[in-house]
């Protein structure tokens, strides 16, 4: 563990996700000299519409409430939550347990929060709380830190009385839209208020690893899943009734599509917008990229950065260099552009961040995906948690603990358990995992597709 590790992560509420799901990621108990190599990495694997993609979308929608402060003021993200919180329930649950270490010492933090509509239909922070505890601790007794019930501050824990009175006043009226946290960083830590050492207390601590954590989650949609611009345009189409195109769509289009690209630095094969100080470094991220895409195109002898100026700024794009010929980074292999994607997700769990990455194994040849994932088990130090319907890494996944989990079409985590010399790929592909039975026969297709025995 580099900085902090996540333990559990719970939702209910997202998709077809209509009861809770938990996800564990570590063993119950926690040791003082803790040791997480060995579970640093998840694999979730579950039948069509079981609800997989469902709680990667969680976790990008719980990083955006924590550190982004304009989130659900955005018209955009309130159509999207519209449509993929689930209808059953009419609210979203996310819970999630995650460790650090502050002053040499382990701390257990817990953070809950339910997004609801209001009166006007409009989705809200209906219910927020962080709580914590000494990691080393048997008691499931946790400390209350703060507490938000309805847009008022019910709890908040011991600390300075003037800096206490400081998060009321700089809060008031805006926890319905804004997360204690992305506050906490707005209106205190990023003013000049934060210089002032007096201020620094538990819940000043407590408040700043809670945005550290949002920080340090990333997320990586499939693109079947990543519905972002389709409620881009369908918002636009709304606030706009004329029949002309809308002159400003493209832009703010483009904007919503790379603000994580922008917090992540993740490269695209063409249009990177990189200010021209930053130039440098990203010609020095292209250089590791090459020597990355490499590995699986050993033909590749480099890529050239075709850069176009703007301003202050290059619009930049990739251009693969073969033997005898270039070509533009748009015209490879879809596995290709979506290692090329990929690169700046894996690079953060190496360096410590958590990543969730829906349908890794999409694009990707079986070889490649389990080479990745052990290099990823030996020697990252953070962690990644993926979607996959690719059977072929259950051997390599089952070598460390809390690696495999079975989400069923009910909504139900099934831990893989190690049996002997039991193979999970095929006890998986046999229809033997409890929770996974695969009733699915060649024969049922019969018929389907206009023809039958006797036409034939």
């Amino acid at each position: 563990m580099k900085d902090i590790f996540l333990i559990n992560y719970s939702v209910k509420g997202i998709k077809t996700l209509d009861k809770l799901v938990s996800l564990s990621f570590y063993k119950k108990i926690i040791s003082k000299n803790i040791d997480t190599q060995e579970y640093n990495v998840k694999g979730i694997y579950g039948m069509n519409g079981s609800g997989k993609s469902g709680i990667v979308t969680s976790v990008d929608i719980l990083k955006n409430v924590l550190i982004n402060p304009g989130y659900l003021n955005n018209p955009i993200v309130q159509k999207k939550l519209d449509a993929i919180i689930n209808k059953k329930l009419g609210e979203l649950f996310i819970e999630a347990d995650f460790i650090t270490k502050l002053d040499s010492v382990l701390i257990y933090f817990s953070y809950k929060l339910t997004l609801s509509k209001n009166k006007i239909g409009k989705y809200i922070i209906s219910y927020e709380q962080l709580s914590s505890k000494k990691a080393t601790s048997k008691s499931d007794s946790m400390e209350t830190i703060f507490e938000v019930i309805d847009g008022e501050i019910d709890t908040l824990g011991e600390g300075d009385s003037l800096f206490s009175k400081m998060i009321l006043r700089k809060t008031i009226n805006l926890l319905e839209n804004t997360s204690m946290c992305a506050l906490f960083y707005e209106k205190i830590l990023n003013s000049e208020i934060n210089e002032h050492r007096e201020y620094i207390n538990w819940i000043f601590s407590s408040l700043s690893v809670l945005f550290v954590f949002g920080h340090k989650l990333h997320v990586y949609l499939d693109q079947s899943d990543d519905h972002s611009e389709y409620f881009v345009k369908n918002t636009l189409q709304y606030m706009d009734e004329r029949e002309n195109d809308n002159p400003d769509m493209d832009l703010l289009l483009s904007h919503f599509l790379v603000m994580d690209a922008e917090r992540l630095n993740v490269i695209r094969v063409s249009e990177n917008v990189m200010v021209k100080e930053m130039y440098e470094h990203f010609e020095a991220t292209i250089k590791n990229l090459y020597e990355f895409i490499h590995i699986f195109k050993a033909d590749l002898k480099g890529i050239e950065i075709d850069r176009k100026e703007d301003h202050d700024a290059y619009i930049c794009s990739l251009i693969m260099i073969y033997d005898s010929y270039k070509i533009h980074a748009e015209f490879e292999s879809t596995g290709i552009k979506k290692l090329i994607k990929l690169y700046a997700y894996l690079r953060e769990i190496v360096q410590g961040g958590i990543v969730f990455i829906d349908e890794f194994d999409s694009n990707l040849h079986d070889v490649y995906l389990c080479a990745l994932l052990e290099y990823l088990m030996e020697y990252a130090e953070g962690q990644l948690c993926f979607t996959t319907h690719n059977v072929g890494p259950m051997d390599i996944l089952k070598k460390h603990k809390k690696s495999i989990d079975f989400l069923s079409i009910d909504g139900k985590i099934y831990p893989w358990v190690t049996n002997g010399n039991y193979s999970p790929s095929k006890l998986y592909r046999n229809g033997m995992i409890e929770g996974s039975p695969f009733n699915v026969d060649s024969i049922d297709f019969i018929g389907i597709f206009g023809l039958n025995e006797e036409e034939e």
